[in-house]
């Protein structure tokens, strides 16, 4: 797999849920302002369209994902890049990545 990230990742780990193609809960492992990784019981297809909600810790109301789609697949983790988030989710994303650190360049 080659690296092709536009955006930098931080180490994470948090509930999400996602709906569309496939519905289902996750955990969060790394996360940036293009996409992320999760892990999830259930199985999703490359190519699917999601919905992801991401449940940061100390934040009374979710930061929705409207469109994301499935990069890629491993067993039960597959990675999802962002394509669509209102102004105000992209904000509150990019305050909580502020105070996180960095895992890779």
């Amino acid at each position: 797999m080659t690296e092709q990230r536009q955006h930098v990742r931080y180490q994470v780990e948090f509930p999400a849920t996602f709906a569309g193609d496939h519905a289902g809960i996750a955990i969060v492992y790394n996360l940036g302002m293009g996409g992320c990784k999760v892990v999830s019981d259930l199985a999703v297809k490359r190519g699917a369209l999601l919905t992801v909600q991401l449940q940061i810790p100390k934040q009374t109301t979710a930061i929705t994902i409207q469109a994301a789609t499935v990069q890629w697949t491993m067993e039960l983790e597959f990675g999802v890049e962002f394509l669509e988030m209102q102004e105000l989710e992209r904000a509150r994303l990019e305050k909580f990545l502020a105070t996180q650190v960095n895992i890779a360049a």
